[in-house]
């Protein structure tokens, strides 16, 4: 039995450290597998696993950090953009969900009772919301379009600026005094890492399609 037969290395953590490199960097990572080979032979692949996730995690760091080096002004206008066109398409679609459920419940009914009402605020929310998901994923896809090759880079920024936005921008309110219900916060939070999740998601679709275009150009 040959030594690649015995033991080879997580396939996630080499899909999850594939994200992050650059095309100038490909070259660097050869020698983590080769030592991870060592370490199952000696110690057991038990072990040589839990080395492995360990540095790759260091190994996606440094390059998250050089990466961030080598283009900075790119990420960060790229994230802050994606967050700018996230904020104004957002509100723009509840006014427009808001004025089109109006429209339709005028028409429909000339007088609101309270199942009329809770009709309406289950649909404008929830429309809202499945509206907001699909924005975060077509934005992220901008913003990894933008930032080529630190797709992950940009959109895991714009995630945290999302983030960090909303629930700075939830707590004003609430310390102005404005019409909100501190009692909301954990669903707010809930549906804003969806969101983010999504951005990120987003990125690794954009990586992943231009990895396989490259990688057909180059068997071509």
């Amino acid at each position: 039995m040959s030594r690649e037969q015995i033991v080879q290395p997580p396939r996630i953590a080499v899909w999850l450290v594939g994200l992050f490199i650059l095309e100038e960097q490909t070259g660097k990572q050869e020698q983590i597998p080769d030592k991870f080979s060592d370490i199952a032979l000696r110690y057991g692949s038990g072990r040589a696993r839990r080395w492995y996730w360990s540095q790759s995690v260091k190994t996606i760091v440094g390059l998250v950090g050089r990466g961030f080096r080598t283009a900075p002004w790119l990420i960060i206008g790229a994230a802050f953009g994606g967050a700018l066109l996230l904020r104004l398409a957002t509100g723009n679609l509840q006014r427009a969900t808001m004025e089109f459920i109006s429209l339709l419940n005028h028409h429909a009914t000339p007088y609101y009772d309270s199942k009329h009402v809770a009709n309406h605020i289950f649909w404008m929310y929830y429309t809202v919301f499945v509206g907001s998901l699909l924005l975060s994923l077509i934005i992220g896809c901008l913003v990894a379009g933008v930032a080529k090759r630190r797709e992950m880079i940009a959109t895991m920024g714009l995630s945290f600026i999302s983030l960090v936005v909303t629930v700075t921008e939830f707590w004003v309110l609430v310390a102005i005094r404005a019409p909100v219900n501190p009692v909301f916060f954990p669903r707010l939070l809930i549906h804003q890492i969806g969101a983010s999740l999504l951005m990120i998601i987003s990125g690794i679709v954009v990586r992943e399609i231009r990895s396989a275009a490259g990688q057909s150009l180059s068997d071509a």
